[in-house]
């Protein structure tokens, strides 16, 4: 409104001239849109005369009010201008952000992966050790049992061998007090030297497995000699017998004791061994249940960080195209600024140009 007010005081302020002076004042912007208006405007205001003071007054104002506009603009753009970087830099953090998180939840799965492979190898490790573990005490207890019952049977038969040892002893210490070689051997004294006999052959074959063979070498005269009792009792044979049986019944408690000895170092050994696949069946239980707890949070751990890679992802992929479409607008905002600026000077050389050409009417 202001502008069409001025334009009409200079309208009625300039003085007549020829519409050729003021196209050639304005060579170059003939075809500038204002410069075209301004030349139509002055050519027709020029011919109803007017103060070329107060037309140079107008034209001042319009330079003035143009100047103040491009500072507006300068001051506009600038200000976008910051705005615009204000918002770019935070754009750029939240990329600068969203990548590191992504870095960071990769080399997170990647460890995890990593921890997710040995924890999976140490699982069928630890499973492998139970399995032979199991087998390993199975083994043990199996061992166990069979000494058990092997020294059972071994104890019997030395403890049977010694009391037909002692009854044996018996038997010949009442031949001898009776002074048998002196009378004739009753029927039942005959049948008990020929079971004795008998008794101590089958006795010899059952110890043959698990006694010493110094012991075993006392078998055969002691058998020889109640064969020979059967007919005719020998004190001489008799003492001897005695002396042979007293000797092995010696020799088979040494052999009893010692297999006892044996046994319960066996047995302690087993025990022992039970005890240790025990505490390693408890530790490896306890190391498998630990892996596979441990299994579960990291499975856990990486599903949840797909989730978050594809939200980083997500990000990341929204703010390079919004970090885009900021760069694209503010090359526009700049180019539309450069165009009004150039538009805006150009329009301000055309008024001083008017100014020129009146200051020259003035001094004329």
């Amino acid at each position: 409104m202001k502008s069409a007010l001025l334009v009409v005081v200079l309208i009625a302020c300039i003085q007549a001239t020829t519409v050729s002076e003021l196209k050639e004042r304005l060579s170059g912007y003939g075809d500038h849109p204002f410069g075209s208006s301004m030349i139509n405007l002055v050519s027709v205001n020029m011919k109803t005369g007017g103060s070329l003071n107060e037309l140079k007054q107008l034209l001042q104002q319009i330079k003035d009010e143009l100047i103040a506009l491009t500072q507006l603009q300068d001051q506009e753009s600038a200000t976008f201008t910051r705005r615009s970087q204000v918002d770019l830099a935070k754009l750029q953090a939240t990329l600068e952000q969203a990548q590191q998180d992504l870095d960071n939840q990769r080399q997170e799965q990647s460890s995890l992966t990593n921890e997710l492979s040995t924890l999976q190898t140490r699982v069928k490790e630890d499973q492998a050790a139970l399995d032979r573990n199991g087998r390993g005490s199975g083994d043990a207890q199996g061992r166990l049992d069979a000494e058990n019952t092997d020294f059972a049977a071994k104890y019997q038969d030395y403890s049977d061998a010694i009391l037909a040892c002692k009854e044996a002893q018996r038997l010949l210490l009442n031949l001898r007090g009776e002074g048998a070689s002196l009378i004739q051997l009753t029927q039942d004294t005959k049948s008990n030297l020929i079971q004795t006999k008998e008794n101590f052959q089958k006795i010899k074959e059952i110890l043959e497995a698990h006694t010493k063979k110094s012991s075993l070498t006392l078998f055969q005269p002691i058998i020889e000699g109640l064969a020979e009792m059967t007919t005719k009792v020998n004190p001489e044979t008799l003492n001897n017998v005695l002396s042979l049986v007293a000797r092995l019944i010696t020799a088979l408690q040494e052999g009893q004791d010692q297999l006892e000895a044996n046994h319960k170092t066996q047995v302690d050994n087993l025990t022992r061994l039970g005890d240790d696949l025990r505490n390693e069946k408890q530790t490896l239980q306890v190391s498998l249940a630990t892996a596979n707890n441990r299994l579960k949070e990291i499975q856990s751990r990486l599903n949840e960080l797909d989730g978050l890679i594809n939200i980083s992802n997500a990000i990341v992929e929204v703010t390079q195209l919004n970090i885009q479409d900021a760069t694209r607008i503010n090359e526009l905002e700049d180019q539309e600024y450069s165009n009004q600026k150039v538009s805006r000077q150009t329009e301000i050389d055309i008024v001083d140009r008017l100014i020129e050409y009146i200051n020259q009417k003035l001094s004329e």
